[in-house]
């Protein structure tokens, strides 16, 4: 089991994880089947197929293990690398559509998760859908991240989009900024004269 974990591949792509999730299994001799035509038990094999997409594909990375020895549970450190954008589905889809749009997936969330089994931190990097800038969330801290910065070891959650779907990123118009500016100035007003208020309550 050591040597098992020892030898695990620190680096591996999201293609070469959809295609060991989707690769034939034998099953162990414990659970042969019975023919149903010559009633005799057979070695048989599963397959786990994609049929159909969703728009909005969500995908757990499977990052915790459990171990044999001492019944404990590890975290897997595996660099997963993944596309921000052109994830192509169609390899890993059985029943196709005709048009090769729908299986084409855009990035545009990250959960990620920092630590051990036995304490650890969540983070999220999420994709601004307006100015089309990523951003780093980290409880009340908000910081813009480069693209470079998106694919992490600690990803752990990854969220897709159907690209037909996606909402389009253009930049704000000078009507939308100057709207922008007029209320963020009226909530402030209105802010401080709450504070005001509570102040002379105080």
């Amino acid at each position: 089991q050591q040597r098992e974990l020892h030898h695990q591949p620190q680096i591996c792509t999201l293609s070469q994880c959809f295609q060991l999730y989707t690769k034939e299994e034998q099953l162990a001799p414990d659970d042969a089947w019975r023919c149903p035509h010559c009633k005799q038990l057979q070695q048989g094999s599963i397959t786990l197929s994609l049929w159909t997409l969703p728009d909005v594909l969500i995908i757990h990375l499977k990052r915790f293990r459990q171990v044999r020895e001492g019944d404990r549970r590890m975290k897997l450190q595996n660099m997963v690398k993944f596309p921000l954008s052109g994830l192509d589905m169609t390899p890993h889809v059985v029943k196709r559509s005709q048009n090769p749009e729908d299986y084409i997936y855009d990035l545009y969330a990250v959960c990620n998760h920092h630590g051990t089994m036995q304490g650890g931190h969540y983070t999220a990097y999420c994709k601004n859908s307006v100015d089309g800038q990523w951003y780093c969330f980290d409880d009340s801290e908000v910081q813009q991240l480069s693209e470079s910065e998106v694919c992490k070891q600690t990803a752990y959650i990854l969220f897709y989009q159907r690209r037909t779907q996606m909402p389009s990123t253009k930049p704000l118009s000078q009507e939308l900024l100057a709207c922008t500016c007029v209320l963020s100035e009226s909530h402030c007003i209105t802010f401080a004269g709450w504070q005001t208020v509570l102040t002379d309550l105080a």
